[in-house]
This record gives C-alpha cells, sequence and structure tokens, in this order.
C-alpha cells in the first residue's frame, strides 16, 4: 500500500483504502482511525441536561471503541500496537492517552430510540511517533542522495491481499529486506506524508514515475523478482527524500 506526487490520491480519482471494523474503520490513505460510540437520553431528565449526558457518554463509548481498534493496528506483519502494550506499562499509558485525547469530529447524531452517536478520531501519525523501530534506524547517512530531476516518484503496484501496516517493508523472494520503512526517521515523523497508500489504478499518466511491480505479498512485506532489484538499489539510495518529499505510493489492487 503507497506514494503521491503533486496530486492527493483523491484528484487522481484513486479510492481510498480502508480496514472497517464493527465500531469504527482505519483509513489507511488519509491517515487516521475513526471510532463511533452511543448514548441514550434520559427521558426523566430535562431535555438540555438529558442530551449533554447522553453525548458525554457517547464520547467515553466512542474513546473505548477507538482503543480496540488502534490495539489492533498493525505495525510490522509480526506485530501489532497490542504486543507493545502488553509488554509495557508506559506504552500502555501512552497509548491510553493518545486516545483519551482524541477529538470529536462532527455533530452528535441523534436517533429515534434515543440512541446519540458521536465519532473520535486518532491520527496515524502519532501511532508512528510512539512505535518507531525499537533500535536506532541502521540507514546509513552517507547512502542517502537526492533523486535526479527527472525522477519525480516511486509507484510500487501490489496484489491484491497486502495488510497495511505503519512500517511496511520491501523483500526479495528469498526474504531478504532490500528497504524496510521503520529505518527511515521521515517515515517515522511524518507518516502520513512519507507514507501514501491507495486503492486502485495509478493516473495512467506515469511519465517520470519509477514504476515497481511487486510479484506477491506476504503479510505487509512487498515482494519483488530479481530483476527489480536494481531499481530498488537507486530507490533507497533517494528513499530520504522521496518519504521527506512525500514521494512514495504503494497502490493495492483490491
Amino acid at each position: 500500500m503507497m506514494w503521491v506526487f503533486v496530486l492527493s490520491a483523491t484528484e487522481q480519482g484513486q479510492a481510498d483504502l480502508l480496514e472497517v471494523r464493527e465500531k469504527g474503520e482505519i483509513n489507511w490513505s488519509k491517515g487516521y482511525v475513526v471510532a463511533r460510540g452511543y448514548g441514550f437520553v434520559d427521558p426523566k431528565k430535562p431535555r438540555g441536561q438529558a442530551r449533554l449526558l447522553a453525548e458525554r457518554a457517547a464520547v467515553l463509548d466512542a474513546r473505548r471503541n477507538l482503543l480496540e481498534i488502534v490495539k489492533g493496528v498493525r505495525i510490522t506483519s509480526e506485530t501489532v500496537v497490542e504486543d507493545y502494550m502488553t509488554e509495557s506499562d508506559l506504552v500502555y499509558q501512552r497509548v491510553e492517552g493518545l486516545v483519551k485525547g482524541a477529538r470529536v469530529i462532527g455533530k452528535p447524531k441523534y436517533y429515534r430510540d434515543g440512541r446519540v452517536e458521536v465519532k473520535v478520531v486518532l491520527y496515524l501519525d502519532s501511532l508512528a511517533k510512539e512505535f518507531g523501530p525499537r533500535e536506532e534506524p541502521k540507514q546509513p547517512k552517507g547512502d542517502a542522495f537526492p533523486p535526479p530531476k527527472d525522477v519525480k516518484g516511486v509507484i510500487i503496484k501490489t496484489p491484491s491481499g497486502l495488510k497495511t501496516c505503519l512500517y511496511p517493508r520491501i523483500v526479495d523472494e528469498k526474504g531478504n529486506v532490500l528497504l524496510d520503512f521503520s529505518q527511515y526517521e521521515e517515515v517515522q515523523n511524518a507518516w502520513s506524508k512519507a507514507v501514501k497508500f491507495v486503492k486502485g489504478k495509478i493516473s495512467k499518466n506515469t511519465e517520470g514515475q519509477i514504476v515497481i511491480e511487486a510479484s506477491e505479498v506476504r503479510g505487509c512485506d512487498i515482494v519483488v523478482k530479481d530483476k527489480q532489484q536494481e531499481t530498488l538499489e537507486n530507490v533507497k539510495k533517494w528513499a530520504k527524500y522521496l518519504f521527506e518529499a512525500g514521494k512514495f505510493i504503494i497502490d493495492v489492487l483490491k
């Protein structure tokens, strides 16, 4: 799923890549998690007070649901947020703090049966900053070079089945890691800019774009054939600048 050039995914007519859950969704294209919560208006209380209490209850419910969704957000193919939370009380407290600070979006929606629905949002950027690489990035600074002026961006086209995660990897057919997103501070510090997941075909005009065709996917690892590796070596040299400029797209064909 990753990289948009001058235009946004929406402007190019691409569909957002959504991971729908029972009580909310993860929008991997726009980089946020939304959860719904419900409260009930007590008909025995004054109308204004009843609505206020119902909305407060709905916000609390939405944040509880948000926490459950966030726990399942994939960090890599092997890990999810909950893995980190289970290992460390400090991490658990930090995630809880992010969720408690999640802001309400839109207006409360009232139903005839007395329910009120509220939505809250948490941005994936904040999770990326909390769940960066467990070790210091190993990417040698001396290997970073700006791309040639005629290179406008990189598109990685993947077959269906790719699982979205904060830190994908590109690997060869033997599983050797060719490009690990977690090794770049640019991804951790500005995730939603550096990582662009889109769903469906990119614009037919790919002039100036480096297009890499994945042969298969393994979780959120993107597998490329040997003939693509030389191209990837160049992309790896330019990756720091491409991530920083928001020029990397993962196109998931679903």
